[in-house]
């Protein structure tokens, strides 16, 4: 019997001793892609035994360098050892065969499959074969090991955002994992949620594994790592043990300034929003799947001019099919969707965006943006009226925009397919701000983004609100978000608003108990 399908649950790997080499080395690597500097000569260990945290601010490098160990980029220069010896990792499949392996933030999973279907198919992806029976018998003893519920034989579109995470690292562990490179993985989970996948990456790097976690999160980074390992500009600026790690000293690292730790402020409320136009109104809405199933069911909800109404669940619990209905993504079966006093149920984006609604969508390279095209074009493509395009407007437009927010790219004709994912994501969120007139959905806006980059989108937003007195509609799997910009908040759970609560005088508690029943 294969190791990694043994009684002990995580038996393939030895015990880790303070004297064994490092599992995985960097030297000297530098990647550059078209005007941007993305790795600039990183040197960094991997130890047996550890979680090794990985900060840095939207465009530092990390998606770049987890992207080199996975075989996905290849370094222009530098080497990579992994259990000493130098090796170029060729391609994923390379990487997994020596035992690294990826956990993504979004789990690539086949939502028509089982857990067992999935998992079989990704094993012999990589040329793993082993008995169905065994399978089924090491996710169930995963998941009962760290108190999650999951059964093997359900269609993953059943399963919670939780559960896909967790089958994502029980696929990684049965490709016999060494090295988990995790990103983002436990950024949108609930926080009782997260304590138990910190559990199971304690037992793996218990067993002599390591975990790599990238996050923008410095407090969760703390909480978990051994070690922190912090980028800026594609250079490593520092590695801290935790236990001589403070949170200040950290985001000094990471932003080159002293940053004050006031993110769960709330920020300034519009006035008289009792009283103000309703500018979205949804009435018994129910959104099904393409393959059937009922996931938004029978919601009714407002937002009036000024006000933001934030939505908190746990992702999978039909937040995005709700977002599509009310831009105009999807037709749902039944019920009504007002825009402005307008009927736009099932009529399609463009009434919506005619009606001034602004959309910043929770993956936006499938909806957001074009990654081919250049920043500047993605900006004009929404902002240009009738068919004479005054490029130079568009071009200083543009410009300011990425000063505002602080994109790094060298200049507005920069292919946004080479920006990072946090970078991408502002120049998303500034256009989509700017022309939002009546009406902003906006679906986990700042998920990509650092702390200071992640404030600024939010106090803009607020001030979309405040001083324009355009509605928010926040659909956000991150309850610190929620609480901080909403006026009112709608938990989510199975498709149905299961409670509404005035943001200033609610629990948090309340609010997760709700989001997990």
């Amino acid at each position: 019997m294969s190791a990694f399908l043994s009684n002990k649950v995580f038996s393939n790997i030895s015990k880790f001793s303070r004297e064994v080499k490092p599992l995985v080395s960097l030297r000297g690597i530098t990647k550059k892609f078209p005007g941007v500097v993305a790795l600039d000569n990183v040197s960094l260990d991997i130890y047996p035994g550890e979680i090794l945290a990985l900060l840095g601010e939207n465009g530092a490098g990390k998606s770049t360098l987890v992207k080199i160990l996975y075989g996905l980029y290849t370094p222009d220069k530098g080497e990579v050892i992994v259990y000493g010896e130098k090796t170029k990792i060729l391609s994923p499949r390379h990487a997994v065969s020596k035992g690294i392996v990826l956990v993504p933030q979004t789990p690539h999973l086949i939502d028509s499959l089982s857990v067992l279907e999935n998992l079989i198919i990704g094993l012999r992806e990589y040329g793993v074969f082993a008995r169905v029976d065994l399978i089924e018998d090491r996710v169930r003893e995963i998941a009962l090991s760290i108190g999650i519920e999951l059964d093997p034989r359900k269609p993953v579109a059943t399963l919670s955002y939780t559960q896909k995470q967790l089958v994502s690292i029980i696929r990684a562990l049965l490709l016999k994992a060494r090295v988990l490179l995790v990103d983002e993985a436990t950024t949108l989970l609930p926080s009782r949620e997260k304590e138990k996948f910190y559990t199971l990456f304690r037992r793996f790097t218990e067993g002599g594994g390591s975990v790599v976690l990238i996050t923008h999160k410095v407090v969760e980074a703390l909480r978990v790592a051994d070690r922190i390992a912090v980028l800026k500009s594609g250079r490593l600026v520092g590695v801290i043990d935790r236990d001589r790690a403070r949170v200040e000293d950290v985001r000094k690292l990471m932003f080159g300034k002293t940053v004050t730790n006031n993110l769960q402020v709330r920020l300034k409320r519009t006035e008289h929003i009792d009283g103000g136009k309703r500018v979205l109104e949804v009435m018994g809405l129910w959104v099904s799947r393409w393959f059937g199933d009922y996931v938004v069911r029978g919601v009714s909800l407002s937002v009036r001019r000024g006000e933001v109404v934030g939505i908190a669940g746990i992702a999978g619990n039909g937040q995005e099919e709700l977002v599509q209905a009310i831009v105009g993504l999807v037709k749902p079966v039944r019920g009504s969707i007002r825009l402005l006093g307008v009927d736009v149920t099932g009529k399609g984006v463009e009434l919506t965006r005619k009606l001034g609604l602004g959309y910043i969508p929770d993956i936006p390279m499938r909806y957001g943006v074009s990654i081919d095209n250049t920043i500047e074009e993605n900006i004009a493509a929404l902002l240009v009226r009738g068919k004479i395009i005054k490029w130079r407007r568009v071009n200083e437009f543009t410009s300011k925009l990425i000063r505002e927010y602080d994109v790094k790219a060298p200049h507005p004709r920069v292919p946004v397919k080479v920006l990072s994912g946090g970078n991408l994501m502002k120049v998303l969120v500034s256009r989509e701000l700017a022309i939002a007139r009546s009406l902003l959905v906006a679906h986990n806006p700042t998920r990509a983004l650092d702390e200071v980059s992640a404030r600024l989108v939010r106090r803009m937003i607020r001030e979309k609100a405040v001083g324009e007195g355009v509605g928010v509609l926040l659909v956000s799997e991150d309850l610190d978000e929620v609480l901080e910009l909403s006026d009112r908040i709608l938990v989510i759970n199975s498709g149905r608003i299961v409670g509404v609560f005035d943001a200033n005088r609610v629990e948090r508690e309340r609010i997760e108990e709700l989001m997990v029943a």
